[in-house]
C-alpha cells in the first residue's frame, strides 16, 4: 500500500521500501527487573560497618538513551518483532557487593592501648581513624558486534552478529589473533598491540563463535560480559583539639581512591566484524578503555570552630 501510494503520487510520503522503520521514539518496549537485597549493619565501640548485597536481573528490548554510546544502539532493529532482541539490559549487574566501615584505631589517649602516653607521642601515633569503602560487581553486559557485510534486517542499523557457540570474556594479557601475530612478525619494529589486554584468551576461537545474521535476523544482543569490577577506597584521619579555645579543632585527612590501582577494562577496538571463516582481525577483542580511574590521593586540612 505504501509503495502504491508513493508510485501514484510520484512522491515519497513514507520511507524507502527497504527500510524496516524510520528512527522514532515510542513506548512500545517493555522491561522487567527482579532483585533481592541483603543488608547488615553493626555499631560497636570504636567500630561501625555496613554490608549490602544485591542479586538481580533486568531484561528489556533496548536500554534507553541513558546507556547508548552510538547512534542506533538504543533502537529496536526489527519493529515487527520487538522481542527478537529482548535479553539482559545493558546496565544489568547480577551481583553487587558494598562494604563500608569506620574504625577508631585503638591506640592513644582514651583508647585501649597507649592511654598513658605523653601528648607529643599521642599527637603522632594516637587517636587515628581508618575508614574504607569496598565495592564489587559481576560486570556489565557487552553490547555485541555488528555485522559489517550488510543490512540484513534494517537498512539504517546493522544487525548483531549471531552467537553460534558459547564464548566467555575476561581480562587476558598476551592473547592475540593470528592476524596480529603475523603483522608483528612481518614488521617487528612496529608495535602491533599484540600484548595489549584482550576480552578473549583465544580471539580466533571467539571470532568463529559468531556468524553473519540471516536476512530478517536481529542477531545476538549482549552475548557476553565485561570483567567483574572491584574497588577499594580508604581514608586515614585525626583530629586535634586546639589549646587556645574550647570547641576549636583541626582535622587532617589522607584519602586514597582505588587503593590497589586496579584497572577494570572495557570498550572494544572494533564493533563491526564480518564473518569470513578466516582468522580474526588483529584488533578483535582488544580493550580500548577502563571503567576505573588510576589511583588518586588527596590530603585535606579542616579547621572547626
Amino acid at each position: 500500500m505504501m509503495d502504491n501510494l508513493d508510485n501514484a503520487s510520484g512522491s515519497r510520503y513514507f520511507f524507502q521500501g527497504q527500510y524496516d522503520a524510520l528512527s522514532a521514539f515510542s513506548t512500545v518496549g517493555s522491561s522487567d527487573y527482579h532483585g533481592a537485597t541483603f543488608s547488615a549493619r553493626q555499631r560497636l565501640a570504636g567500630v561501625t560497618w555496613d554490608f549490602n548485597y544485591t542479586f538481580s536481573k533486568s531484561f528489556d528490548e533496548a536500554s534507553g538513551l541513558q546507556s547508548g554510546g552510538l547512534f542506533g544502539s538504543t533502537f529496536v532493529l526489527n519493529a515487527f518483532k520487538l522481542r527478537d532482541q529482548r535479553t539482559v539490559s545493558d546496565f544489568d549487574l547480577t551481583h553487587i557487593v558494598n562494604f563500608n566501615g569506620v574504625w577508631d584505631i585503638p591506640i592513644g589517649k582514651g583508647r585501649p592501648f597507649g592511654n598513658g602516653m605523653n601528648k607529643v607521642l599521642n599527637a603522632f601515633i594516637g587517636g587515628w581513624q581508618l575508614s574504607g569503602i569496598f565495592r564489587y560487581d559481576s560486570g556489565y553486559p557487552m553490547l555485541g558486534y555488528f555485522d559489517q557485510t550488510g543490512w540484513q534486517t534494517n537498512w539504517q542499523i546493522r544487525s548483531y552478529n549471531t552467537l553460534i557457540s558459547p564464548v566467555s570474556g575476561g581480562t587476558n594479557f598476551g592473547s592475540a589473533s593470528a592476524a596480529c601475530i603475523a603483522a608483528q612478525n612481518s614488521n617487528p619494529n612496529v608495535n602491533q598491540g599484540c600484548s595489549l589486554p584482550n576480552l578473549f584468551s583465544n580471539p580466533n576461537a571467539a571470532y568463529s563463535s559468531f556468524r553473519t545474521p540471516h536476512p530478517g535476523e536481529t542477531g545476538t544482543r549482549n552475548p557476553l560480559r565485561f570483567p567483574s569490577s572491584t574497588n577499594l577506597d580508604a581514608g586515614l584521619a585525626k583530629s586535634f583539639n586546639m589549646p587556645w579555645k574550647e570547641g576549636h579543632s583541626m582535622t587532617i585527612r589522607w584519602d586514597v581512591f582505588n587503593v590497589a590501582n586496579h584497572p577494570v577494562f572495557n570498550g572494544q577496538a572494533t564493533t563491526l566484524i564480518g564473518y569470513t571463516g578466516s582468522a580474526a582481525p588483529s584488533n578483535f577483542g582488544r580493550y580500548t578503555q577502563t571503567r576505573s580511574n588510576a589511583r588518586v590521593m588527596q590530603f585535606a586540612f579542616r579547621y572547626d570552630f
